[in-house]
């Protein structure tokens, strides 16, 4: 019961990351701070938001509010290296969000899929 409940993510928490993720951008976005874009990265270094930008056709002003928006919902972390600005992932709560859908997907699954 207590890795379950280490585990646990409120209903406001995967509201926020939905709503951050059900933006095609913002899900293109995470997945390439996901990625590093098939760059390896040093160490927790992450990504430089100019990096990130020209991975698109926005300018910096509108992937720096998209970046904003997965911040808010807790799914990247930034810090500051003089000064340029680095995104990286919060594992800890992706993972987190990805056990929630499994475990209800496992228990849809029990209930609804039996042989």
């Amino acid at each position: 019961m207590e890795f379950i409940e280490r585990r646990a993510i409120s209903l406001e928490e995967r509201t926020e990351i939905y709503k951050a993720l059900g933006h095609a951008t913002r899900l293109q976005i995470f997945e390439k701070i996901l990625m590093g874009n098939g760059q390896p990265l040093e160490g927790n270094e992450g990504l430089c938001i100019t990096d990130v930008a020209s991975m698109f056709d926005f300018t910096l002003p509108t992937i720096s509010k998209h970046l904003d928006i997965l911040k808010q919902a807790g799914l990247i972390k930034t810090h500051k290296e003089g000064k340029k600005i680095f995104v990286s992932a919060d594992i800890r709560k992706s993972k987190k969000i990805c056990d929630s859908l499994g475990d209800l997907i496992a228990s849809y699954e029990k209930k609804h899929l039996v042989n």
